[in-house]
């Protein structure tokens, strides 16, 4: 069963409230860490915000287990071993956009996914700062603050679509295609939780990423489908499978429409020979 959607919003937006929002712009050197690389952060609101979210979530529904990306960079097997229970999973982003977090800088987000019988049931991505809330269930559609949103899904071609594409994406397109309009319509915010919700709502059409870990794309991906886009795994070989929360695949595309998937994916095969 999957527990009241406002009830889950209102535990985001209160534990945004009070484990991130009052640490924007007031982190000290020692509430920030790097996990694997210098881009790579975590932070206290990181951490308290996961210990509380998974507290209460798991209590809302009792039985269910915790999926956290701070969670899983302590333990590399928590991720095979959650999904290898029957349990419904919650599938935890506290901040997505860390980075931008630590550095003063918007957008970030917190986000979450419940996974229940093999697929992706519900999402939720909030702004901790404001507290505007995206949020899809399955079979239900996708609404941003109460209100449906839907994808530009008449937006066919790449010619005239507006997306996501990390910079070295862009420099490899570059190399393979030379200079063409379509790169001046491209963008990255360093969190795809925003990026996702800009998709989902119809202001741009689509977006691709490399690196796939549950937390990172579970919401998202769930937003953009229900919204009436389509979330498939880059393919060479013609064939086609949708995005699934414990999948894997060489890079993920979520489009608009079809149309913009297929072309968004022929574009990319230079990217990954």
């Amino acid at each position: 069963m999957t527990p009241d959607i406002d009830k889950v919003t209102a535990i985001i937006r209160e534990v945004a409230a009070e484990e991130i929002a009052p640490r924007f712009g007031q982190l000290d050197a020692g509430d920030i860490d790097i996990k694997t690389h210098a881009q790579d952060l975590v932070t206290i609101a990181d951490t308290e915000a996961e210990r509380v979210l998974t507290r209460r979530l798991t209590a809302l529904l009792p039985g269910s287990v915790a999926l956290g990306e701070e969670a899983a960079h302590h333990d590399a097997s928590l991720q095979k071993t959650i999904f290898a229970q029957n349990a419904p999973i919650w599938i935890i982003d506290p901040v997505d956009g860390t980075k931008n977090f630590a550095h003063q800088r918007q957008p970030f987000r917190s986000m979450l996914a419940l996974y229940q019988d093999g697929q992706t049931v519900a999402a939720w991505i909030v702004d901790p700062l404001s507290g505007d809330v995206t949020v899809a269930e399955q079979g239900s559609g996708t609404f941003h603050n109460g209100k449906p949103v839907k994808v530009r899904s008449e937006i066919t071609s790449a010619f005239n679509a507006r997306g996501f594409l990390i910079s070295y994406i862009r420099t490899r397109l570059a190399k393979a295609y030379g200079k063409r309009d379509f790169f001046e319509k491209l963008s990255y915010y360093s969190c795809c939780g925003a990026e996702y919700q800009d998709v989902a709502q119809g202001n741009y059409d689509f977006c691709v990423y490399r690196t796939l870990k549950p937390w990172d794309h579970a919401p998202g991906t769930l937003l953009v489908r229900e919204a009436g886009g389509v979330d498939r795994y880059f393919s060479k070989d013609g064939q086609k499978h949708d995005y699934h929360a414990n999948g894997s695949g060489a890079a993920l595309i979520c489009a608009s429409s079809p149309e913009l998937w297929d072309e968004i994916n022929q574009l990319l095969q230079p990217v990954w020979q």
